[in-house]
């Protein structure tokens, strides 16, 4: 095993990934390639396979890398399963569901629909010292500066940093960013900060919590998005400061997104949305709320005109997607298209 940076701040990685080694592997490629390597990575097998086991004890020599494997059984949400990362570094010193997220959560339970809970787990963890904390998804990779650009950044003074997520070809893969570092606000966290491009100070998340476990893929509940806005929006509200700086670069392929005309992307769409209208009714007043359903309904108009039917049709899910999360009352829906093991 490679011997843990002996200067600047400790970076600790947590990976939940389900049945891709390949994507996976690239990602622990990329870690091993930083020039601040991180001093602990966690990958949380949330897939029974023997896939995962076999790459990180590959890539051991280059990492300092270890599996977590979940009980027989059992195959938690992302968010459960970040939280079962998190709760495992070393820097973790205690899991605990009462916090700030699940107070949000349990809120809402008054009317979550039949069968759900409303009430998520959340990991806290302790620690004294410096430490940044990354969350990386198994579908992307870094740049090799990435997390000694995002050390230094929070250096500067932010309690989280959120890069910028390139597709493979360099494009953005999420909406255009300023060129120029700034603050994130309650509406930026939706669009400048993936989950994945996320560098948190541990004090962060010993104060704010980790993930809402009644959010994200996977989740016993219907939203199946929403998690990290959700803790960066708690953030927020607990006064902590977080920034963008599109310095810090990571890229991504998902080879399951095949298109807007693909019904199966549709139904991903509203059920992803279901998630970010759940976390908008938490956060975000009644202009925001409506402000989030009304655009894709606009976007419907657009695509109408234009001929473009697939892609109205996708802005028409998310619409009714979020208006479902922010009501609570769900309505029928197409399934999501199980994800495929590569």
């Amino acid at each position: 095993m490679s011997p843990a940076p002996s200067s600047g701040p400790r970076v600790a990685v947590v990976v939940a990934t389900v049945g891709r080694p390949r994507l996976l592997d690239r990602l622990l490629l990329s870690l091993a390639g930083q020039t601040l390597p991180p001093a602990d990575v966690v990958v949380v097998d949330r897939d029974p396979g023997p896939g995962t086991r076999v790459v990180v004890a590959e890539r051991a020599a280059l990492l300092p890398v270890r599996r977590l494997a979940l009980p027989a059984g059992t195959r938690p949400g992302l968010s459960a399963a970040r939280n079962a990362g998190l709760a495992a570094l070393d820097l973790a010193a205690t899991s605990a569901s009462a916090s700030a997220g699940a107070a949000l959560a349990a809120r809402d339970g008054a009317d979550e629909p039949s069968g759900t809970s409303g009430t998520g787990g959340t990991a806290v963890i302790e620690r004294d010292g410096p430490g940044i904390v990354v969350f990386a998804d198994d579908d992307i990779w870094y740049q090799p500066d990435a997390f000694a650009r995002a050390a230094r950044a929070i250096g500067a003074g932010p309690d989280v940093v959120a890069g910028r997520l390139l597709a493979s070809g360099r494009r953005p893969a999420t909406a255009p960013i300023e060129d120029e570092p700034g603050p994130l606000d309650a509406r930026t966290v939706w669009t400048h900060a993936p989950t994945g491009t996320c560098f948190f100070r541990a004090a962060f998340l010993a104060e704010v919590g980790g993930f809402d476990e009644s959010l994200g893929i996977g989740c016993a509940a219907p939203w199946q998005s929403g998690a990290g806005p959700d803790l960066l929006l708690r953030g927020l509200r607990a006064g902590r400061e977080l920034a963008s700086d599109p310095d810090v670069r990571a890229y991504g392929h998902n080879p399951e997104d095949r298109g807007a005309s693909d019904r199966g992307h549709r139904a991903k769409a509203r059920h992803a949305a279901r998630g970010a209208g759940r976390v908008h009714r938490r956060h975000c007043g009644a202009y925001a709320c409506a402000r989030a359903v009304v655009r894709p309904l606009a976007a419907v108009a657009v695509h109408t005109a234009c001929g473009r039917w697939p892609m109205a049709l996708r802005s028409l899910h998310v619409a009714v997607g979020r208006a479902e999360g922010m009501s609570g009352l769900l309505l029928p829906a197409p399934r999501p298209v199980p994800p495929q093991h590569l």
